[in-house]
């Protein structure tokens, strides 16, 4: 045809421009909503690394035949091994609860709480660690979403 200018098939710049702002759309709702996820991921998977050094702790502490009291000096002295006796991610923190837990060179322990603090938004646990088992449980005690 004479005079036609656009190639079939094509696309015009405004549709382009468009396709282009309803991709930019999207993107500015879907990143900020990802990012949250990909956080709170990263906190869960955190969390899980301390109640699982919290929860080996007994273990090492009776492997090494050795006796620990969880208070202020206890959280920081290295074990036997060269290792603290908690794994904490950093900018997190463990206070140790009146009474602070002790755990036995037989694997056994006495009754206490240890407060574990996250950073950015705050969010706070205790970790109570049961008498003569050293059963474990973790209560959420509030914190920022």
């Amino acid at each position: 045809m004479p005079g036609r200018l656009r190639a079939d098939g094509g696309f015009t710049l405004i549709e382009v421009v468009v396709a282009l702002a309803i991709i930019g759309l999207v993107a500015a709702v879907a990143v900020p909503a990802l990012a949250r996820r990909l956080d709170a991921a990263y906190r869960a998977a955190d969390l899980a690394q301390v109640v699982g050094s919290a929860r080996l702790l007994p273990v090492r502490a009776a492997a090494m035949g050795a006796e620990l009291k969880l208070d202020a000096s206890g959280l920081i002295r290295p074990m036997a091994d060269g290792q603290p006796p908690m794994d904490l991610p950093p900018g997190w923190t463990l206070v140790p609860q009146d009474p602070p837990p002790r755990l036995g060179r037989a694997g056994s322990c006495t009754e206490g709480s240890l407060l574990l603090t996250a950073p950015t938004p705050v969010r706070t646990w205790r970790l109570h660690f049961g008498a003569l088992s050293c059963e474990l449980q973790v209560t959420e005690l509030g914190g920022g979403s």
